[in-house]
């Protein structure tokens, strides 16, 4: 008899044939008692099926998949898919786990744990394959760890590997810093089933957004300083985008801008937390500017549709744009954080 029934939710598309066997295989090894897995897969037009992933694994009886298949569509909409049919066979909790990462063993017992003790929403540190450094020791609000604890008000577990906050402070703490990657995110789904991803934040944003409403809506949150979860190397449309080179660049820069926008008229905020967000998006808009018109001139390719949707949103921001690269052609100083 299962106590716990966790929905995972893995959307697929991936160049590189057996990363989505290691991404479940940890699945399989959580060292978790009396608890039921379904792990349900999208295929988002994947380049390697995912069925002929699937094949390759045997798991044990706890762990249920069930694979569906989709035209490519992105991360937000292969998400809430997922997430659809979870609802539909009432999932009382939801775990993310991108297919080319891995949790260690005791990543769903200590989300659990943190569920059963009140909490809405749950996430951990992580470390990732191109540093040295976990994720919590890249953030500057962890580098000021005291001060933090007591601005918001953590609490912590007696063997001081969880902590406790408000579920209004964790989200003033998002505001601040991205506090965490999608594959360490557990959430109580009974209590807030009809939250999903905005498909139209295509290829950036897309999580932060949701993560933001999601702990809004929740008194008590709790996180790990464990590092819970890895994150490899597969497909990455954000470190991808690392290469200014790329037209994915470009198109990276203009969805964070139609992030912080919509952050900005979606949600109550503090004048300090306001200006930083505008602050943000003005940034992402100057990167925008300057990338799209230079992938444009040099022949590197043009997102019409991201423009399109920018033009209609933001028709005042669109038109700036020419005015803004040629600012930055001349400073490139404003380019920088």
């Amino acid at each position: 008899m299962f106590k716990y029934h966790v929905g995972v939710v893995i959307p697929f598309y991936q160049r590189e044939s057996g990363i989505l066997a290691k991404a479940l295989l940890s699945i399989a090894a959580q060292e978790v008692k009396k608890t039921k897995f379904t792990i349900v897969v999208v295929d988002d037009g994947s380049p390697v099926p995912a069925d002929k992933e699937l094949a390759s694994v045997q798991l044990p009886d706890n762990c249920q998949i069930e694979l569906i298949k989709q035209k490519n569509a992105g991360p937000a909409v292969a998400r809430n898919t997922a997430l659809d049919y979870l609802q539909k066979n009432k999932i009382d909790t939801v775990a993310f786990l991108d297919s080319d990462d891995v949790w260690n063993k005791h990543h769903v017992s200590e989300a659990l744990s943190a569920l059963s003790a009140g909490a809405g929403f749950y996430f951990c540190n992580h470390s990732r394959f191109n540093t040295a450094l976990s994720w919590f020791e890249s953030l500057n609000c962890f580098k000021e760890w005291n001060d933090m604890l007591i601005e918001y008000n953590i609490k912590f577990s007696s063997d001081k590997n969880l902590a406790e906050l408000s579920g209004a402070n964790c989200f003033k703490l998002f505001i601040r810093e991205y506090l965490s990657q999608t594959s360490c995110i557990v959430y109580d789904f009974k209590s807030l089933p009809d939250k999903r991803f905005d498909p139209s934040l295509v290829s950036a944003g897309e999580d932060f957004f949701l993560w933001l409403h999601l702990v809004r809506s929740c008194e008590k949150v709790i996180f790990s300083l464990n590092k819970n979860v890895h994150c490899g190397a597969g497909v990455n449309i954000y470190f991808d985008s690392f290469d200014w080179n790329k037209l994915s660049s470009s198109t990276q820069q203009g969805y964070h801008f139609i992030l912080y926008k919509m952050i900005l008229s979606s949600f109550p905020l503090q004048k300090s937390e306001y200006a930083l967000i505008k602050q943000s998006a003005d940034q992402h808009l100057n990167l925008y500017s300057y990338l799209m018109l230079k992938h444009f001139i040099t022949r590197v390719g043009f997102n019409r549709g991201l423009a399109v949707s920018i033009l209609k949103r933001f028709p005042g921001a669109m038109f700036l744009v020419p005015f803004r690269f040629i600012r930055a052609s001349m400073n490139r100083k404003i380019l920088q954080k």
